[in-house]
């Protein structure tokens, strides 16, 4: 037994060195042209009673999505689950659909997981009912991962490597995929569901794959948010998080939910970041101010920011071996911008300590994330943003190469 523990420890070790020295673009660029997918693989069962049955069960299925002619022997896999108040929705989503060839495009591989939906909340709106929804949504999230684990260490069709396993979610997907991440004591099972939780497998559930392990490396919350933040523990995984403040669906901080009529006190991502914060996890909230839920699901401008935000989030995860923050990705560049703050009748420019690179482009964005289109010239070791009447506020600032790569980023505000 220890013979191999020491033999698995060298491999980690060789797959951890080779993944470093290899992190360059891949993960951050869009490296793949072309996706491959494979639709409805069963990764489960579980039960899910009906007004005819009470004993029936729910084959549970994912989408797999990667990139196409990838010979990456070890991937990292993000894993997918959809929004819909847990009373509808499904793995084709379209918004999970394009996050996962997004991400799939940059080096990734992922799924799309279909769970069991709870539609008798619409009519029992109560907290039990909303406790049993999370609960059997994450109990088949963890077969997901599970389903991984098994695949790993069997026929390794998926080539996934387990210790860099993601999941992400958008609104019900996202409190799914939080919960999973945190609530990992049975001491924080609420009362009302406790027989319920301990006769449907625990923690662990049954949904599938049992036996096999349910770790994972980080979680991607996109407008979720968790029912009590003391779940969040010292050492707990890392955390990204976006979310509008605007929210009437899923509370930003701290606040009484009411989606579907249910009432109950509930934590959103800044109440997240918060306790992440003050624990020291790993972390970033991304803030869309004045933004509803889930923008991104109709805005594109809105998507192009979750999808900047959590690939930035992930590469910094994942290379950090290789480098410390993603202003460091490549040919990475000093600059100041001055003056900053500036007032809509005076120009601004970006001061670089060396000459800018051919090709270099600007990008600019609003709080929302939004694209602001705005004039400027370039010199040989400056920017000047010209004159222009931008609305008050704050406003990002990127600077590519001609690669695409950002160079040099920046908070521009103006009074």
């Amino acid at each position: 037994m220890f013979k191999k523990v020491i033999i698995s420890c060298i491999i980690c070790f060789h797959f951890l060195h080779i993944f470093s020295q290899n992190c360059g673009n891949r993960f951050y660029d869009e490296v793949f042209d072309d996706i491959d997918f494979e639709l409805a693989i069963p990764y489960g069962e579980a039960i899910q009673p009906n007004i005819l049955n009470p004993n029936a069960t729910q084959s549970l299925a994912l989408d797999f999505y990667e990139p196409a002619g990838d010979t990456m022997a070890a991937r990292p896999l993000i894993i997918w689950a959809f929004g819909g108040s847990f009373v509808f929705g499904s793995s084709l989503s379209p918004d999970i659909v394009q996050l996962c060839n997004y991400f799939s495009r940059l080096g990734y591989v992922n799924a799309s997981i279909d769970y069991r939906l709870s539609t008798n909340l619409i009519f029992d709106n109560s907290t039990e009912n909303a406790y049993r929804a999370v609960m059997k949504s994450t109990h088949d999230f963890k077969a997901a991962v599970r389903f991984f684990y098994k695949d790993a260490l069997t026929n390794n069709e998926y080539r996934i490597d387990t210790s860099r396993i993601y999941i992400g979610g958008v609104s019900a997907g996202a409190i799914a995929a939080v919960h999973l991440a945190y609530l990992d004591d049975m001491n924080e099972i609420p009362s009302e569901i406790i027989d319920e939780f301990l006769e449907h497998g625990g923690l662990e559930g049954n949904s599938g794959n049992e036996g096999y392990n349910s770790e994972i490396a980080g979680v991607i919350n996109l407008s979720g948010g968790i029912k009590d933040t003391t779940w969040i523990t010292s050492g707990n995984v890392p955390i990204v998080s976006l979310h509008g403040t605007e929210d009437g669906t899923v509370p930003y901080s701290t606040e009484i939910m009411t989606t579907l009529g249910v009432n109950f006190v509930f934590s959103g991502s800044e109440s997240v970041h918060q306790r992440a914060e003050n624990l020291g996890i790993k972390n970033t909230l991304f803030t869309w101010y004045g933004a509803g839920h889930t923008p991104f699901v109709s805005d594109g401008d809105y998507m192009d920011t979750t999808q900047w935000v959590v690939r930035d989030f992930l590469y910094e995860l994942m290379c950090e071996e290789m480098t410390t923050s993603i202003s460091n990705i490549e040919e990475p560049i000093d600059g100041v911008l001055m003056p900053n703050p500036s007032s809509s009748y005076h120009s601004s420019q970006i001061v670089f300590n060396s000459n800018l690179p051919l090709g270099v482009q600007l990008f600019c964005n609003d709080i929302q994330g939004r694209k602001i289109p705005i004039s400027y010239q370039i010199s040989n070791n400056s920017i000047v943003l010209e004159n222009q009447l931008l609305a008050k506020g704050i406003y990002f600032i990127h600077i590519k190469n001609k690669k695409g790569i950002t160079i040099w980023r920046g908070k521009w505000i103006r009074q």
